[in-house]
């Protein structure tokens, strides 16, 4: 049977074309009330130790999406799900995705960890609007509209698998970094995330359909119906949700939920040599190189070789063209594709699919890259920066660039997420991998990576 699974980011395709779910872009309402002062982000810094040489300036850059008033909402202080920059003016989204809000929250806990005192007030603040929002079973919701203070939804909210998975390991990463801590006020914010992640435990079992043998990929309000796709490819970001399932589940969603998942890799000449890299369903980078932002991939994969020959393609493609790393992204045009390479892509190489290519490409990939080659990650950013000043923008580096230079007004926050989590994820990683092995999942989670195997070669 033919796969169809719309990945993580592909779904803003729907909100970037019109049906925003929380009406137009608009700035907050001036008459809104004073916020205290030790709830104020004015300034973000983390230790210096993650911040490059020679890109200091830049990743701070990136890292100050996540000021309030440019990224992160005065009044609800969650992070806008994108901010158009133009004319100099930041003109924010109306709603926020439950990934961005994950991603933000581990920029917090490095402010944290560098002594901001407002850090961990806004650490105390976020977790509470994620108590409040509303949920299914448990689960969160993946678009929030931001009313106000707080987070609602309406009619066409959906249950995001993979989406839930990402806050999930990110509140796991919380937890790892601020249980038994010596300041107590650490300790319950702790606390807050375990409760959250208990709360989801019947929602991963009830997105587990024993028919299938696999996990759903989520619920619609609108249809009151869990989505037509599950989660069967291990090659995607969506891995992270069933591998969240099974260990928090205890095994009520079973192993085979992820072993039995497929995984597909493709024959390809690289400058003269045969490789064989992983495909995703799109080819896009991140739905290879997302889940090393809480997990270290590297050691688990019994062959970290196939995702760097993914990687090997995605270079000669960007030197080729002139562009970042191709993935999903906004388009130079500010509306958003499912960016991806036909080489890498499962949909396009055994089904014959078409996919959204073409030669547009984004920072926060590069910025993934990172993860694995941090010198030459370093060295085509800059010259990035180097070469298209006009990447820089009030808010970030602009989500998009084509060949010819022309840059999107767009900054996503999930992207910059993503960017700034590839300079932190080794802190993130051992929070998480603390999580685990308090809670007695790790030796799941590496059985579980034990079946990171081909099931064939095209």
């Amino acid at each position: 049977m033919k796969f169809r699974y719309l990945p993580l980011l592909a779904l803003s395709i729907f909100v970037f074309t019109g049906c925003k779910s929380g009406g137009s872009n608009q700035n907050d309402d001036p008459t809104e009330p004073i916020v205290p002062d030790q709830d104020v982000i004015s300034q973000i810094r983390i230790e210096s130790k993650y911040y490059p040489a020679g890109f200091e300036q830049s990743l701070q850059d990136n890292m100050d999406y996540f000021l309030d008033g440019v990224g992160v909402s005065n009044l609800a202080h969650i992070p806008f799900d994108h901010v158009l920059v133009n004319d100099g003016e930041v003109i924010p989204s109306s709603y926020t995705n439950i990934s961005a809000i994950a991603l933000y929250i581990n920029v917090l806990i490095q402010m944290i960890e560098y002594g901001n005192e407002a850090a961990i007030t806004r650490l105390g603040t976020v977790l509470g609007k994620l108590e409040q929002a509303p949920k299914w079973n448990g689960l969160f919701y993946w678009l929030y509209e931001l009313e106000g203070s707080s987070l609602a939804i309406n009619d066409t909210a959906i249950a995001s698998a993979v989406d839930n998975g990402i806050m999930s390991f990110t509140l796991a990463g919380l937890y790892g970094a601020l249980n038994n801590h010596t300041d107590e006020r650490l300790n319950q914010l702790s606390l807050r995330a375990e409760a959250l992640i208990n709360q989801q435990v019947p929602g991963w079992n009830v997105l587990y359909d024993s028919n299938r043998g696999f996990l759903r990929a989520g619920w619609s309000r609108e249809d009151h119906a869990y989505l037509s796709y599950h989660v069967d490819r291990k090659a995607n970001e969506s891995r992270l949700a069933t591998l969240w399932a099974v260990m928090i589940t205890d095994g009520q969603v079973p192993y085979t939920a992820f072993t039995d998942m497929t995984l597909v890799r493709g024959g390809a000449s690289i400058a003269g040599s045969y490789i064989t890299p992983m495909l995703t369903w799109d080819g896009s980078y991140f739905q290879a190189t997302l889940p090393a932002l809480w997990l270290d991939e590297q050691s688990l994969m019994p062959s970290y070789e196939m995702v760097e020959e993914f990687t090997q393609v995605h270079l000669q493609y960007a030197d080729e063209h002139s562009i970042p790393f191709v993935s999903a992204s906004s388009t130079v045009d500010d509306g958003y594709a499912a960016f991806g390479l036909e080489a890498t892509s499962e949909s396009y190489r055994k089904y014959g699919d078409s996919i959204e290519t073409g030669i547009t490409g984004t920072p926060h990939a590069l910025a993934l890259y990172y993860m694995l080659s941090p010198t030459d990650a370093i060295q085509r950013l800059n010259q990035l920066k180097l070469n298209s000043p006009q990447i820089e923008t009030l808010a970030g580096w602009a989500d998009a660039i084509d060949s010819s230079g022309r840059v999107s007004s767009q900054v996503i926050g999930l992207d910059q997420g993503m960017f700034v989590g590839a300079f932190i994820a080794e802190s993130v990683r051992e929070n998480v991998a603390l999580y685990l092995d308090l809670k007695g999942h790790t030796s799941t989670l590496q059985s579980l990576y034990n079946a990171f195997v081909a099931d064939e070669i095209l």
